[in-house]
């Protein structure tokens, strides 16, 4: 006999996983071969590890921006270093794409004392 519940929804939905599946293809396949030709990332974790990591955290839709905003930072000129994916997920609308990053947790430019800052002239 069938229930007449409706079911809960899964963790990750059918287009999540399906992301997920072509970003591993992407990691056992083209990844070794961009590797072996000196093409590295410049963040730690990875470009398809920070997908992935978005994508399973952030839902298939605010992933793959977050994704693709990565991707866009990782360029020449672009950001370096750690830059993990953002566990909290922001409240914004479903169409504010740019606005599902969250800020970086350092002190801003402005909120920094004269005395901190590299531009001070009394050097």
């Amino acid at each position: 006999m069938r229930s007449t519940e409706r079911k809960e929804t899964p963790d990750r939905p059918l287009a999540g996983a399906v992301m997920i599946g072509a970003l591993r293809v992407y990691q056992w396949t083209l990844s070794p071969v961009f590797y072996a030709l000196g093409v590295r990332c410049r963040h730690e974790p990875s470009c398809s590890h920070y997908a992935i990591g978005s994508v399973t955290a952030q839902g298939p839709w605010r992933g793959f921006w977050l994704a693709l905003g990565r991707l866009g930072r990782c360029r020449p000129g672009g950001t370096f270093g750690f830059d993990p994916v953002p566990e909290a997920r922001t409240h914004v609308p479903w169409w504010r794409v740019w606005a599902f990053r969250t800020r970086s947790p350092g002190p801003a430019q402005d909120e920094l004392s004269p005395a901190g800052r590299a531009d001070n002239k009394d050097m």
